[in-house]
């Protein structure tokens, strides 16, 4: 079969994990940007030691109020580790040769066109997001707001789609969007 890669992105509590993890058990290999980043930031001492430098508080609830909150800091962080993980995603996908999906919230955001064929962008309601991210993270429904606007906007993140998947209705629903889209790329993968 044909190497390709998929990009799902899409906002906060949109449902990427769900559409991606369904991709997983349709037969895709799955790689999440957010693991990769947490690696990196645990493990490779320079990634460690710029981190700790400029965050201290690195993994308290603190240092997560603070990302959302400030630009500036959100900026710092992401220059650290954005060039490590988006290496890392090239170099995995050049190695892989089957059908890769690449969960990547900041796709548009980092502009890393060169990673996916296909994107996949997830989206629902605002409310609907607004709940999810309270009920995941046990925050305010304020908290949840702001760490909703520090995002691109949904409604832009769904002009660089190539296929949408609203994950609004039912975990049913979601599946069967997402394996309907599934059995279109295999069939348009097996043409080539």
């Amino acid at each position: 079969m044909s190497k390709i890669s998929i990009v799902v992105t899409g906002t906060i509590g949109s449902g990427k994990s769900t559409v991606c993890n369904y991709l997983k058990e349709f037969g895709a290999d799955y790689i999440s940007s957010d693991e990769i980043a947490k690696n990196f930031i645990n493990n490779d001492n320079r990634v460690k030691n710029l981190v700790r430098y400029f965050f201290p508080d690195y993994g308290t609830k603190e240092f997560v109020e603070k990302v959302f909150s400030d630009e500036n800091k959100r900026h710092i962080l992401n220059s650290i580790v954005h060039p490590f993980v988006l290496g890392y995603l090239r170099e995995y996908k050049r190695a892989n040769r089957g059908i890769l999906v690449i969960e990547i919230p900041l796709y548009i955001e980092v502009r890393a066109w060169d990673i996916g064929d296909i994107v996949i962008v997830t989206y629902a309601s605002k409310e609907i997001l607004l709940d999810r991210i309270v009920k995941k993270w046990n925050i305010s429904t304020n908290e949840a707001e702001k760490r909703l606007a520090s995002q691109l906007a949904q409604e832009i993140k769904l002009l660089f789609a190539n296929y949408k998947i609203d994950t609004s209705i039912s975990f049913e629903c979601t599946k069967e969007q997402t394996k309907k889209l599934w059995e279109r790329l295999i069939a348009h993968i097996k043409e080539f």
